[in-house]
């Protein structure tokens, strides 16, 4: 069966005379998992910006992922440290549910990324990791169709990370999402992906879809970086 594609097209961003975007065309399967890789600096944190609408397009507008509503995944948390985690959890989809649905919702995907016992703490009294568990859940349990993930666990410690990865892959499984995901780690894509993108250029060019991650390994990917 062909996969459902996102399409993204025209694509245009300069800054100052550096032309970065130039009528740039990117496809993303629907509801799995897109990584897109390329050196630092080419310009992969303003391309998911683009297509989310955090930043204007130059030039005409483009047809953004904004309208199937995006939950972002930053490599800081940005949790709200006066709120606890509860609190902060319930803040996204107060205003969506009732109170009880609201209630329901919050114990469920604390508990899906294994953190219910900190629903009552404050997020300075808690570990990078677990933090970034809550940041996950709270980018879940509002109800959008994309999520964006931009180096997520790149701060995260390689025992933490497994886990913390595990359990977004728990996630994924529960309930289908479009994802796109900016990472570094080749071993995290291979991981996660389900299609790797490898950037690169200027202006910035599509050097390789890899629509198939089964038996990848390192070097297949490290060489087209």
């Amino acid at each position: 069966m062909e996969k459902v594609k996102l399409n993204i097209k025209n694509v245009n961003k300069s800054y100052n005379d550096k032309i970065i975007f130039e009528n740039f065309n990117i496809d993303f399967y629907k509801d799995e998992v897109n990584i897109i890789m390329g050196k630092s600096g080419c310009g992969k944190s303003t391309l998911l910006n683009i297509i989310s609408g955090v930043n204007k397009n130059d030039g005409e507008e483009i047809d953004s992922l904004k309208n199937l509503g995006i939950s972002y995944i930053f490599q800081e948390d940005r949790l709200i440290e006066w709120l606890s985690v509860e609190e902060n959890i319930k803040l996204v989809i107060k205003k969506l549910y009732s109170k009880t649905h609201v209630d329901e919702l919050c114990e469920e995907y604390l508990k899906l990324v294994g953190v219910s016992e900190y629903k009552n703490y404050y997020p300075q009294m808690l570990s990078g990791g677990i933090r970034q568990r809550i940041n996950i859940a709270r980018a879940f349990v509002y109800p959008s169709k994309v999520i964006v993930m931009d180096e997520p666990f790149k701060s995260i410690d390689i025992k933490n990370k497994k886990n913390i990865i595990d359990s977004f892959k728990l996630l994924l499984k529960k309930e289908k999402r479009t994802v796109i995901f900016v990472t570094h780690d080749i071993e995290e894509a291979i991981y996660l992906g389900d299609k790797i993108i490898i950037l690169g250029g200027s202006p910035i060019k599509i050097k390789k879809n890899i629509n198939d991650c089964n038996h990848l390994n390192k070097e297949d990917v490290a060489i087209l970086i």
